[in-house]
């Protein structure tokens, strides 16, 4: 696209393109009206209900929304309760919906409503968003498009770096003409049926495990002090460890009422929700800024709607902005990292008293003493955040029986999971030359958990893992590996790194959170990925909330795989970046 006159170009953007979108779209809708609903009728003789597929997806500053288009797959699932690949489940009827582009056509509900327009970036998956850069997710700047510069120029047959590149090249160039152009191809693509693809079934990888070869498939070599040739990213297991752990119930799990083991910490939220709609309305949810789309999943498959309040780190602590007349039925709360966890419950006390649902989610305190507020309804949590397991999640219900538990085994979804964790251990002792193998299957395994069957229980081997390991082992180590940490970074000089306040005879650190500015915070990720150093970053993704915490944030490592000469190269480390790029300012 050519660049255009600024100023014609910004009238044409802030105002009169949206006015175009409504005419456009309305008259199309009355137009196109007796094929839609002939379409309809047939999608719900040869596909079943419901008609409409509806699908959270990132709109505008990554706002979600809720894409409407006729549905053209089965929901056809294997013996393990996994939604079959797309290829299988699409059907002839439903190959021909998407090769005329049918299926888009509810979609101008979306553009009259303002959720998208006419011309723009496709709007995506919200799973995509923990995976942007900071260049790709500018795509969320305008208004996502029924059509759009990468739909004209490969469609889905691109790959994801080069669809981004038409995607932010159409952000910074948007003009009438270009989006006339843009429209007239699409019609002539759509005559043509041309670069029709169903995920799956081309060379082009799907974009979550995509983004962690891209950073993760780096070869590393072993620093001095490290144990391994890396730090970070996916636990391991040693091939036969599975075998010998015995079957003990993990009695260190709060007591409550009722309890179910899930298969991720995500279907734990679900089945809360669930039980919450089994007595209730439950219309609207209140829930941190800071947090992932994962813990979101339940409220979006379940037409719940999401308002968020903003959490806020000041003073080497984090408060909660909860407002006094938020208007929601129920409260999605969690303390953070495993530290202080007293303003959290102070939270849910108050909440509690005003006669509101509290779902409390205890994934990150989930090894303090005081792990959670006797004034929770629900508490939930992911279990495989802290320990070597291949899934896990757990529900916890403090008065009454929960009304819906998970009845599916899953012994054969984690197959591949287990063996990549295998296969990971056999990489950093030196069996095994080549990591992007296993790096591919466990991406694909985190990005296929959002189409699992919600009633997966979690597997055999992972409870078992579960109930042999030394708890307290683990609770000692993360300390020491914290206070480390926490004591080197003291010593660095010029503030550039603030820490949260450590009481390390009660936190249990899931990870080390420290806060840098922005520009300083992908400097030093970048860094210590260059050295094999993997530390996350919780969350990226916005969902129109406030950026907030999230932009500074960054977790150093400081779990139980660790030893001291790990946590000191990482502190060597910071101070080599310290003294490369800030040393001068």
């Amino acid at each position: 696209m050519e660049p255009t006159n600024k100023e014609s170009g910004r009238i044409y953007r802030d105002y009169v393109k949206r006015i175009l979108d409504i005419v456009t779209a309305s008259l199309a809708f009355v137009i196109l009206s007796p094929l839609i609903a002939v379409s309809a009728i047939l999608v719900r003789i040869k596909l079943g209900s419901p008609v409409i597929f509806r699908q959270a997806r990132a709109g505008r500053n990554e706002k979600i929304f809720y894409l409407v288009k006729f549905r053209s797959m089965t929901n056809a699932m294997d013996e393990n309760g996994k939604l079959l690949p797309d290829s299988q489940r699409l059907t002839k009827f439903g190959k021909f919906l998407r090769s005329s582009s049918i299926d888009e056509l509810p979609e101008l509900i979306n553009i009259i409503r303002g959720d998208m327009s006419i011309v723009g970036p496709r709007p995506l998956s919200i799973y995509y968003l923990p995976h942007y850069s900071d260049v790709s997710k500018r795509r969320h700047e305008v208004r996502p498009g029924l059509t759009g510069l990468a739909q004209i120029n490969g469609r889905n047959n691109l790959d994801w770096d080069e669809r981004f590149e038409y995607d932010i090249r159409y952000v910074d160039h948007i003009s009438f003409t270009g989006d006339v152009k843009i429209m007239v191809n699409t019609v002539l693509k759509v005559l043509k049926a041309s670069d029709i693809t169903v995920r799956g079934t081309t060379s082009v990888m799907d974009f979550g495990p995509y983004t962690i070869l891209k950073e993760e498939g780096r070869m590393s070599e072993k620093r001095n002090g490290m144990t391994y040739s890396e730090i970070g990213s996916y636990f391991w297991l040693e091939p036969g460890e599975e075998q010998g752990a015995a079957v003990r119930e993990p009695v260190w799990l709060p007591a409550v009422e009722d309890c179910a083991f899930t298969f991720s910490g995500r279907t734990a939220i679900d089945l809360a929700v669930r039980d919450i709609r089994s007595g209730r309305s439950l219309k609207k949810v209140y829930v941190p800024s800071y947090c992932c789309v994962s813990m979101l999943q339940a409220f979006f498959d379940q037409g719940v709607e999401v308002k968020f309040y903003d959490v806020i780190f000041e003073g080497g602590k984090f408060r909660y902005g909860i407002e006094e007349n938020h208007g929601c039925d129920a409260v999605l709360i969690l303390s953070y990292f495993g530290l202080d966890v007293s303003a959290a419950h102070e939270e849910v006390r108050r909440l509690h008293e005003q006669g509101l649902i509290v779902i409390e989610d205890i994934t990150h305190s989930l090894l303090r003493d005081d792990s959670f507020s006797p004034y929770s309804d629900y508490l939930v949590a992911s279990l495989r955040k802290w320990f070597a397991v291949p899934a896990g999640g757990w529900v916890g219900k403090k008065k009454g029986t929960l009304s819906c538990k998970p009845d599916l085994e899953s012994e054969r979804t984690v197959d591949d999971k287990i063996e990549s964790m295998h296969e990971k251990y056999s990489y950093l002792t030196g069996g095994v030359k080549d990591k992007e193998h296993f790096l591919a299957v466990s991406a694909k395994f985190e990005n296929e958990l959002i189409h699992v069957d919600r009633l997966l229980r979690m597997d055999t081997v992972s409870y078992r893992l579960l109930g042999s390991t030394d708890v307290q082992a683990v609770v000692r180590k993360r300390r020491e590996n914290a206070g480390i940490l926490a004591d080197g970074l003291k010593n660095l000089p010029g503030n550039i790194i603030a820490l949260p306040d450590l009481d390390l005879r009660k936190d249990v650190p899931l990870f080390l959170p420290v806060f840098l500015e922005h520009g300083d915070r992908e400097s030093l990720r970048q860094f210590l990925i260059g050295r094999g150093i993997y530390c996350p970053v919780h969350w990226p993704e916005v969902m129109g909330a406030p950026a907030g915490v999230r932009e500074n944030e960054l977790s150093l490592i400081c779990d139980q795989r660790y030893g001291e000469g790990d946590m000191r190269e990482i502190l060597s480390c910071i101070r080599e970046w310290y003294a490369e790029n800030k040393k001068s300012q």
